[in-house]
């Protein structure tokens, strides 16, 4: 029996071959529709039992079968330690490990092709249990063969079992500690839509939703050729209410032709297209300004109310202000623990919100100035602003999250129990606060045209800044511009 030429062979068979069968079938399912992928696990079975046969006839089989399966505990133990060492390093981050995609591809080379594809969408929680597939692929025939010729179960088979038991509730335990630190962090998802407002209870004229309703007779009302109106979340149970208010004759139906809550990004595409009159929220960004400067259209912005961009954390961080200052190397990455701030010694966790999107064209121009923002990790990035609330107050057994948005719909339209705002500068953001304009980052709401040829678009507008319009803004919990 030549021991040494089989430990060599079925080494190398385990540790560069098998994978490098998968790693060409996962090329291979991006035109198969995953077929390649089954065609290369079969090809791992089919080239391993060719193996043992022939392994068996020149009798290269060892006596024990610690000895047989040694090769395929050290090719598993070696690929689930580089994954290990990674996601424990990146502190479980997805993201992270992208931006290292370089370093997985090089300690993985086999595996080249399907690390590449599981790496270029996001699939990083596929990685072990691939390796786990090949495995079982390589040690269910080698179990088969060395029963049929009578190798012996010895004690040291409970080394290598025991080995790979604690590789896979190593891994276990590192995805339950990331489920507790990032809620609903599926691969390449965070977005825990279930948080989101319903922006169906704004919708005007049911009798049941929540918007405000005005409690005197209306200066002007319209009940034809209506302003079609789109904007900002925040924005919508403002402008709703005053749909609602001021516009006769429609009703739950047939006023969604005329009133709209696209959020802003596609509400300003809106514009820009001459699909709505008017759009209610934040000032565009610069890509808004540039589309519309291509179709030779210009914004008209009126300030309707003063609104506040708030950053908020759990309640149990002790950190109750920052400075724009600290804020600003947040989100650059210059800080990146509590304790640096007088907080706790926990890392920093810093939510974004998607480019051309309200709060995120807020935070760039507010608050970061020229100042290059960080690029954010997958699980830093919520589409909604309703999840980046929730996220902030639902991160159990870690409370070093904070996010940003605006105050009205932190306060108004989704408040939580679990967070906190913070104070700026020591400033914090009370309607006094932002009304005498102390409050660091004090903006304006705005009423956006486009060169609309409603004429009734102009009379809203009219409408809303006279003292009744005011008065109505500051019933909807918005501070009014005039005051």
């Amino acid at each position: 029996m030549n021991l040494k030429k089989y430990y060599i062979c079925t080494t190398l068979m385990a540790l560069l071959v098998s994978p490098a069968i998968v790693g060409v079938g996962g090329v291979l399912a991006l035109f198969s529709m995953g077929i390649g992928a089954l065609l290369a696990l079969a090809a791992v079975v089919l080239v391993w039992v060719l193996y043992l046969k022939r392994a068996a006839r020149r009798e290269m089989l060892p006596a024990n079968l610690s000895q047989a399966l040694l090769p395929i505990f050290i090719s598993f133990a070696y690929y689930m330690l580089v994954w290990l060492l990674l996601f424990g390093i990146s502190g479980y981050s997805y993201d992270v490990m992208n931006r290292s995609i370089g370093l997985i591809m090089l300690l993985t080379l086999p595996y080249l092709g399907a690390t590449f594809i599981l790496g270029f969408v996001g699939m990083w929680v596929a990685f072990p249990i691939m390796y786990g597939v090949v495995t079982l692929l390589m040690l269910i025939p080698t179990l088969i063969v060395c029963r049929g010729r009578k190798v012996a179960f010895d004690k040291g088979m409970w080394v290598g079992i025991t080995l790979m038991v604690c590789l896979v509730g190593t891994a276990a335990f590192q995805f339950h500690a990331r489920s507790l630190r990032f809620i609903g962090a599926a691969a390449g998802d965070v977005q825990l839509v279930g948080e989101e407002v319903n922006m169906q209870r704004y919708r005007p004229f049911p009798s049941n939703n929540y918007l405000v309703e005005m409690p005197w007779e209306p200066a002007i009302v319209f009940t034809e050729n209506f302003p079609r109106l789109d904007g900002a979340t925040a924005a919508y149970p403002v402008f709703a209410a005053m749909a609602q208010a001021l516009f006769e004759g429609l009703d739950a139906q047939t006023v969604s032709q005329y009133v709209s809550v696209s959020q802003t990004d596609r509400a300003y595409e809106r514009l820009i297209n001459g699909e709505i009159d008017i759009f209610f929220g934040a000032q565009p960004s610069g890509q808004h300004i540039a589309e519309a400067q291509a179709k030779g259209i210009e914004f008209t912005m009126t300030p309707i109310a003063r609104e506040a961009f708030v950053f908020f954390v759990h309640r149990d961080n002790p950190v109750n202000s920052l400075t724009l200052t600290e804020i600003q190397d947040i989100y650059r990455r210059r800080i990146t623990n509590w304790r640096q701030v007088g907080g706790q010694n926990e890392r920093i966790l810093a939510f974004q919100r998607p480019e051309n999107s309200g709060s995120q064209t807020m935070m760039l121009a507010a608050v970061m100035g020229d100042i290059p923002i960080m690029r954010p990790l997958q699980h830093e990035r919520i589409s909604g602003m309703g999840g980046v609330i929730a996220n902030v107050a639902t991160y159990r057994n870690y409370s070093s999250a904070i996010g940003y948005s605006f105050r009205y719909f932190v306060t108004g339209m989704r408040p939580h129990d679990d967070i906190k705002l913070l104070a700026i500068d020591g400033v914090a953001p009370t309607p006094e606060n932002i009304r005498n304009g102390t409050y660091p980052l004090t903006m304006n709401v705005y009423a956006v045209t486009a060169g609309t040829t409603n004429e009734n678009a102009a009379k809203l507008i009219d409408w809303i800044l006279s003292d009744q319009g005011q008065a109505f803004i500051e019933l909807c919990g918005i501070v009014s511009i005039g005051d």
